[in-house]
């Protein structure tokens, strides 16, 4: 029975359950399937639908399932030869069938092999609403209509698949399937199916929990239970060398850890401060960010090499990491604190970095309040921004404004003794910024000279030609604590602009 019951738990997290109502869905579902592969943000909602309804579909489905398997009983999948060129056919077919998504190459094979080529003359019933049924068809040629009490709801022709059903219980067919021409078919059944899988499931199960125990902040429960519990709500996405994975920008819906292969994140943050690229291999988690902060992808995440990804949606996510937040924010902590050029540039022992990140103090400032004052002896910290805005106003009138993801004061952390600051720096609004002080950094690393050298700032955007002179006040589109932004018209160029004005003796 146990092993019964991890193959439902793999079947019920391998196969569409979009798929399990009626075959009318067939059509909407394989372009649904198909848009999985070309667009991250689909990729995600589809993984949340698919999440969310086999969630509602659970106390239903555990009363349909087909009995146990007798893993006692001798059982030998049967082979039927095939052409290469039928062997591939087959093989595109299951790949646009969300159910045999987590199918390993061998076990795709074997399933291959094991499907028997039938056929269907115009005219003929391959499936009876109502019966009870037993096999999973892949249409070669012809072309299979769709009927529910009678009423046409679609149809299929070669490369697509129907009855997978049958492949997960013992219920009713939801549909009529009749062969609207003469049919060649591909046909594998429920028994052949369900061995085949029970046998290499729990290996499976065994190899996702052996990745999680990798992950940093799993890596010290002693729950297996906890583990086996996420390894069951895990999906297994596959992605080819230069796929992009997460867009930057695109709303956060999935959490993925590294099972196999190496990604890239690049491009990170959406402010003006540098951030090293980082490389993620088995065991590495990303996208855990925009699901608890709410805010979009920070970055742009792509494969380096082929790679497999577990992944988990939003609700899984909150339900089976929720009680877990805090460590995963340390873990999350330290690897957006290597990616700061200075420390990324530094050659620091694991053990001093995880050091560095406990002692990153979370501080609280409210609006208004001053972090550095231009003129007065620096502070030596580092500052990263957890939530909020800060002002950053140069001693050429220049005036940033610094968001989550950005950090500033790296610079001065290596200057000596007695350095002033050369700007003003105020929180715009109530901020939370975790604080780096140069004392901390010293009493792990001793010497300061130890720290790499920091990169210059992105160069700005700012279209520096256009003065104030030469802009015309249309009218005020907002007012904020320090300041208005006009809506206003370059006399030369004809051109609109947001200006944001800002009182210095405010924000000093």
């Amino acid at each position: 029975m146990g092993v019964w019951l991890r193959l439902v738990r793999f079947l019920r997290r391998s196969s569409c359950h979009g798929r399990l109502h009626h075959h009318h869905h067939h059509d909407s579902l394989h372009q649904q399937q198909q848009t999985l592969t070309k667009s991250s943000a689909n990729r995600e909602q589809t993984i949340n639908i698919h999440s969310k309804h086999k969630a509602g579909n659970k106390q239903r489905a555990q009363n349909v399932f087909a009995q146990p398997i007798d893993m006692t009983e001798s059982f030998t999948a049967p082979s039927y030869p095939k052409s290469p060129e039928a062997i591939r056919f087959i093989d595109n077919a299951l790949a646009d069938n969300f159910i045999f998504a987590s199918l390993t190459k061998s076990e795709r094979r074997q399933l291959i092999n094991a499907m028997k080529a039938d056929s269907a003359p115009a005219g003929e019933v391959i499936i009876q609403q109502g019966d009870i049924g037993d096999y999973f068809y892949v249409v070669e040629e012809g072309n299979v209509t769709f009927a529910v009490d009678g009423n046409h709801v679609g149809a299929c022709s070669r490369g697509a698949t129907f009855g997978e059903l049958a492949l997960l219980y013992d219920c009713p067919r939801a549909a009529t399937c009749l062969a609207n021409t003469d049919c060649k078919l591909w046909s594998v059944d429920q028994r052949t199916f369900r061995h085949m899988l029970a046998n290499s499931n729990a290996s499976q199960q065994k190899d996702t929990v052996d990745v999680l125990k990798k992950v940093k902040f799993l890596a010290e429960l002693e729950d297996d239970g906890l583990l086996i519990k996420i390894a069951d709500a895990l999906a297994t996405l596959n992605f080819n060398e230069g796929e992009k994975i997460i867009n930057k920008g695109d709303v956060g819906e999935v959490f993925y850890v590294v099972k196999e292969g190496r990604v890239k994140v690049h491009d990170i943050g959406f402010g003006d401060s540098q951030y090293v690229d980082q490389i993620l291999g088995p065991g590495d988690f990303f996208g855990e960010r925009a699901l608890l902060t709410g805010e979009p992808r920070a970055a742009d995440i792509t494969a380096e090499v082929a790679s497999v990804c577990l992944c988990l949606s939003r609700e899984n996510f909150e339900k089976s990491l929720g009680p877990l937040q805090e460590l995963i924010d340390k873990t999350a902590e330290k690897r957006v604190l290597m990616g700061v050029p200075l420390f990324a540039n530094s050659q620091f022992e694991p053990h001093e970095m995880a050091r560095l990140t406990d002692l990153v103090e979370e501080v609280d400032f409210k609006q208004g309040e001053v972090l550095a004052q231009e003129g007065q002896a620096a502070k030596q910290s580092l500052y990263i921004i957890r939530k909020g805005k800060v002002t950053v106003v140069n001693k050429n009138g220049m005036i940033n404004t610094l968001s989550p993801g950005d950090y500033f004061g790296e610079k001065l952390i290596q200057a000596d003794d007695g350095a002033k600051v050369k700007q003003t720096i105020t929180a715009e609004e109530a901020s939370t910024c975790g604080v780096l002080t140069r004392s901390a950094i010293e009493s792990v690393i001793g010497d300061i000279s130890r720290l790499g050298k920091a990169l210059p700032p992105v160069s700005s955007k700012l279209d520096r030609s256009i003065k104030l002179g030469d802009l015309t006040k249309l009218k005020i589109l907002g007012v904020g604590t320090f300041g208005k932004v006009w809506l206003v018209n370059h006399k030369k160029k004809d051109k609109a602009y947001a200006l944001k004005m800002l009182n210095k003796r405010e924000i000093i």
